[in-house]
């Protein structure tokens, strides 16, 4: 078989991102070999040792399958979700081990490792491994890394159409264990009218802060200083 079949195979059955094993196993040929010809391949792009890609793949495929299990979220996931306009260069996947940044299709691909109570509610689509919207907004507040004003105008776009249940959302919070997270989440959930009465006997009693919000005050209710 040639090696351009091989790799028609691996597309055929939706592999898109694959390892030199892979190759190896269906060639019948020891690793060292497929790593060869995969060398010499126009159509196969290598992520790093033993691991490649093929042209069609998307990033967040690749992203996704880089470390296993692991998933897409934080800005990289309010964009699958066509939640913010901005265009994004840098794809935060969550894993439960740690993996140096990557460079893919002039994009970063960088790691967060989290413990296995926070791994939970991410969904495959297309083979790409991407947080529910709902475990979006928790992974959001739980790792900061996402400006509150951006998170609040994406949580408006998401309730107007309908994309999340925030119900949901807020079993979700509860499940992580984090009182922090829970005003966090009371706090923005009210900020764009919806009743977040399920966070209350969950929430932080004393005063935390939220900065970029676009004004400044203080919450008594979900304890909350923001600016």
């Amino acid at each position: 078989m040639k090696f351009d079949s091989i790799l028609d195979v691996l597309l055929k059955s939706n592999k898109r991102v694959f390892t030199t094993y892979d190759v190896a196993k269906l060639m019948g040929k020891p690793p060292a070999y497929a790593s060869l010809m995969l060398s010499k391949s126009k159509r196969a792009t290598r992520i790093e040792r033993g691991k490649y890609f093929l042209e069609d793949a998307s990033t967040y495929e690749i992203a996704s399958n880089i470390v296993f299990p692991s998933y897409v979220s934080l800005l990289a996931g309010l964009q699958y979700y066509e939640l913010i306009d901005q265009n994004i260069v840098r794809y935060s996947v969550i894993a439960l081990k740690r993996h140096r940044t990557v460079e893919i299709k002039g994009n970063t691909v960088e790691f967060i490792k989290t413990g296995k109570k926070m791994f939970f509610g991410y969904l495959n689509k297309a083979n790409a491994h991407v947080a529910s919207p709902e475990k979006l907004f928790v992974d959001c507040l739980y790792f900061g890394r996402v400006q509150f004003s951006i998170l609040k105008e994406a949580l408006e776009t998401a309730e107007s159409e309908h994309i999340l249940d925030t119900g949901v959302l807020q079993k979700y919070a509860i499940a992580t264990g984090s009182k922090v997270l829970a005003s966090k989440l009371g706090f923005l959930l009210e900020s764009v009218g919806v009743d977040a009465k399920m966070l209350l006997p969950h929430r932080y009693l004393n005063y935390i802060s939220i900065h970029n919000t676009g004004s400044e005050g203080k919450d008594k209710k979900w304890r909350i200083r923001y600016d």
